[in-house]
């Protein structure tokens, strides 16, 4: 599977549905992201765990390289719940206007997956010193489910 471009990437995530809810009626899997995620990262040569932690709750542990120590790129999978009314635009889908792309997580914090892909890519021709992993957890906006099973299994 071909990593799609920088926006494409993006709008993807974008409208990959995963808000977090400690009201049910709201709370969506996360699993739509982090299989993306999983996807794009793999093709590229990460080694890509993705435990579920909750019912319907995904993290993603992504790695390249091996070895002690190593630089952690952290971020969350998920959103908060929303009002589509309150919109402008359609909140899952990626909109541009003056120079800026606005959409549901696409500062907090989706929009950051595609930005660590992007960074990396040209990095990835070079043998790494240390081991470099990306973590995308669940939860983030609730119940820091995934933050929580990170820590209990000592990651």
């Amino acid at each position: 599977m071909p990593i799609p471009s920088f926006k494409e990437q993006f709008a993807a995530l974008l409208a990959a549905p995963s808000v977090s809810c400690t009201q049910p009626g709201w709370d969506q899997s996360n699993r739509p992201v982090i299989e993306l995620l999983a996807a794009w990262l793999g093709e590229l040569g990460f080694t890509c765990e993705t435990p579920e932690v909750a019912p319907g709750k995904f993290n993603l542990l992504a790695s390249y390289g091996s070895g002690p120590g190593g630089l952690v790129l952290a971020g969350h999978s998920d959103t908060v719940p929303f009002d589509a009314g309150l919109w402008t635009s359609d909140p899952l889908k990626l909109r541009e206007a003056d120079g800026r792309w606005y959409g549901l997580g696409s500062c907090d914090m989706k929009g950051f997956f595609a930005l660590i892909i992007e960074a990396v890519r040209p990095l990835l021709e070079q043998p790494f010193l240390r081991p470099l992993l990306i973590l995308a957890t669940c939860d983030e906006e609730s119940s820091m489910s995934g933050a929580r099973a990170l820590a209990e299994a000592g990651q």
